[in-house]
């Protein structure tokens, strides 16, 4: 009963809220206002009217009264005159009489339960008009009072008073009312019942507006607005119309820019990680298997430094084509904005079970999503699918462009069941596919797995290791100079000596510190030491110079040669005595680039050295206009010497030592292990031999010790020492 008077009660309320009951009682609110203006004037006015009628009437019957009294005043007894004035007293209206004498000696009132005579009264009326001889009145809210003289011969003999009932407001509006009533209640019925059809005829297109609006407001933007109603009410219908328009092309833009990359109009990071999100949902539950590819381009950069960031652009917009020719066209899951808006609670399990989902992520890194697949080789299989794609070369403006494509591949839920950690282990696998050779896929083992975990321990390492700065130092390797058998030369070799696991290789870190972009701050500690120990070989009189390796970040930077004369300004090295050496990758991949740096610190002194020489893909054309002091032969190279039946490695190795000393470079031959290596490298003219075969890296003062006592040896010692080399 209590949930039925409530139900009542929130129902009643919910009407009573309504802008139809609301317009209705202001409808019903004017006309009951109106007809009871017009009632309380109609019920002044007649009061009015009344009372004026009153007065001619109390005025009448006393003037006849007094008249009948005058002539025979003093001949009447007084039960006679008390007779007359008893017979006016019960007349209508009328609610007190009375008469009294000119000397004011008797007073009669008409009330046959009063005695005759009474005391006179004092009555102002009746007084002034024994005064005056003239009749006087008065009146007040509920009573005329009226008095006549009586006269004889022109003077008083006495006065009669009749006091009338005033007619009252009250009194006048219950006749008008009973009057009126049948009239006027059939008119105010038919004027609510008019008022109810007016109020439907605007409230009714109002509140199918009104459910409209609701209707849009959760997201059903393919509702019409009615146009109908009122000529207003159709402007609201057709404004509402236009909003909605108007919104449904804003929602498109948002979606767009908030789903949907703008160079290859493929579904961006967002966008994938709720599919993927959704999808890895959908295998958990329904214990089925998918598949995330991840695909990074191979040499990517490349074509973005040497064609410009708009052909890197279109190369990202023909890989996006081909990548959706390769997959399924039938399971492809096509992008649209509006699609964004559906909820994963209103996915079913089998909604787009098969389906496959291609998306950028961001710079040169794509994702493909395999929703279910029935073993993990069918990954595989479209991972070779798309490599074979861009295996054909690209149309840069006619110029034909050649990329590769490294693929990364997760199974989930096995290696992983949220976003997070499904995209990191596709992301690991594509990583060993390019330590491994590129333009091939890898799939996520359990071994990349421990190998991210040693990865991430040694970056946190590495970042306490340059803030404490007590754990890293720089060991040297000399040069010796081929002719003269001196150490002209030192390379600045990085070392790390963990306070808990020993000695790490620069093999172990050195990738990992230009993953996570530690490489430029480890880059410049290498060139601050070594530009301090520069400085203290100069004030031992050690005339002898130091290569320092820059790394790709570092000179990728715009203000590289900004930090290096700061380093030199800071340290007071010598520039003449600072070597820096590049890989041939880096020169070649941006030559302007490579041309301004070292144009730049050319002019203080500094020497340029390329590095791995021949290892690369070197433009000699572009290479001639660099003008670098040193070739590094790399070690690569020198080990063929040791064969000396590989006539075809010999042939490679004189190729390089001609051409440098035609364009009058000086030469390094790294890896120099044998005495027959030395002795061939010399024998075609090579400047700088460098290896274990004289020594291997050491610590500043262990190198020192060497130096010196390499030095003090006599020609004949040093010769010796050329023949059968000092390493150890």
């Amino acid at each position: 009963m209590a949930r039925i008077g409530g139900w009542m009660l929130s129902k009643l309320k919910f009407v009573s809220n309504g802008i139809h009951f609301r317009v209705l009682m202001l409808v019903i609110g004017l006309a009951v206002t109106l007809v009871a203006a017009q009632f309380v004037t109609d019920t002044v006015l007649e009061t009015q009217k009344v009372r004026d009628q009153r007065l001619v009437e109390a005025r009448s019957i006393t003037t006849v009264v007094a008249r009948s009294l005058e002539n025979q005043f003093d001949y009447f007894e007084l039960s006679d005159i008390e007779e007359i004035l008893k017979s006016v007293r019960f007349t209508e209206h009328v609610t007190q009489v009375s008469a009294v004498d000119r000397e004011l000696t008797f007073f009669l009132d008409g009330d046959p339960a009063t005695p005759t005579l009474l005391p006179v009264g004092n009555n102002a009326e009746q007084i002034k008009a024994i005064k005056t001889g003239k009749p006087d009145f008065s009146i007040t809210d509920d009573a005329i009072t009226v008095a006549e003289p009586l006269l004889r011969d022109g003077s008083a003999i006495g006065a009669v008073m009749i006091r009338f009932e005033n007619p009252t407001f009250s009194e006048v509006m219950w006749p008008i009312l009973q009057s009126n009533f049948f009239s006027l209640v059939p008119i105010l019925s038919l004027g609510i019942i008019l008022a109810g059809i007016l109020v439907k005829q605007i409230t009714s297109p109002l509140l199918r507006l009104s459910e409209t609006a609701e209707q849009v407001a959760d997201g059903d933007l393919k509702r019409t607005m009615p146009i109908e109603g009122p000529n207003e009410i159709r402007q609201l219908g057709l404004a509402f119309s236009g909003m909605i328009g108007k919104l449904k092309e804003n929602i498109e833009q948002i979606y767009e820019l908030a789903y949907v990359d703008r160079t290859t109009q493929l579904p961006n990071r967002e966008f994938f990680r709720k599919e993927l999100t959704r999808a890895i949902r959908r295998a958990v539950r329904q214990k089925v298997t998918g598949g995330l590819l991840f695909v990074d381009l191979d040499g990517f950069k490349r074509v973005n430094d040497t064609h410009g960031h708009d052909a890197g652009d279109a190369i990202l917009s023909q890989f996006s084509e081909r990548l959706a020719n390769v997959l399924r066209a039938e399971d492809l899951i096509a992008f649209k904005a509006m699609n964004a808006m559906e909820t994963e609670e209103g996915d079913s399990d089998n909604a787009n079970k098969n389906k496959q989902m291609l998306a950028r992520l961001g710079g040169d890194e794509f994702t493909v999503l395999l929703s279910e697949i029935r073993e993990p080789t069918d990954a595989a299989t479209v991972s070779q699918r798309i490599i074979e794609a861009v295996s054909e070369p690209f149309d840069i403006n006619g110029a034909k462009v050649n990329i590769g494509a490294s693929v990364g591949i997760a199974i989930f839920p096995r290696d992983g069941s949220d976003y997070q950690t499904i995209l990191k282990s596709a992301d690991m696998a594509m990583y060993q596919a390019k330590e491994e050779g590129k333009n091939t896929y890898r799939y996520f083992s359990s071994e990349l797995n421990a190998e991210a975990s040693r990865r991430m321990e040694i970056e946190q390492d590495l970042r306490i290791a340059l803030e404490e700065n007590n754990q890293l130092e720089l060991y040297y390797q000399p040069k010796i100079h081929c002719s003269s058998a001196l150490p002209k030369s030192a390379e600045a070799l990085i070392r790390w000596k963990h306070p808990e696991k020993g000695m790490i290789p620069p093999l172990d870190f050195i990738n990992i510190a230009e993953d996570c972009g530690l490489i430029l701050p480890l880059g410049k500690w290498v060139l601050e030491q070594a530009c301090k120990q520069l400085k203290a070989f100069e004030d031992e009189g050690i005339d002898i110079s130091i290569a320092v390796n820059i790394s790709t970040a570092q000179f990728e930077r715009p203000d590289l040669s900004d930090i290096v004369i700061e380093v030199l300004n800071q340290t007071g090295a010598n520039p003449a005595n600072l070597e820096l050496e590049l890989t041939e990758s880096m020169a070649m991949q941006n030559p302007d680039v490579a041309l301004k740096h070292i144009n730049i610190l050319k002019k203080l002194g500094v020497r340029f050295a390329i590095d791995d020489f021949g290892t690369g893909y070197s433009n000699l054309s572009q290479l001639s206009r660099l003008p670098f002091d040193v070739f590094k032969i790399d070690r690569s190279f020198v080990d063929k010497l040791t064969n000396r039946e590989d006539e075809h490695g010999r042939i490679i190795v004189r190729t390089i030592l001609g051409m440098a000393n035609s364009l009058n470079y000086e030469t390094v031959a790294e890896g120099v292990e044998t005495v027959s290596q030395l002795e061939f490298l010399s024998e075609y003219g090579c400047t700088y031999a460098q290896g274990y075969y004289f020594a291997r890296p050491m610590p500043s003062k262990e190198f020192y010790q060497w130096y010196t006592a390499w030095n003090k040896q006599d020609d004949s010692v040093v010769a010796a020492l050329m023949r059968q080399g000092s390493a150890a």
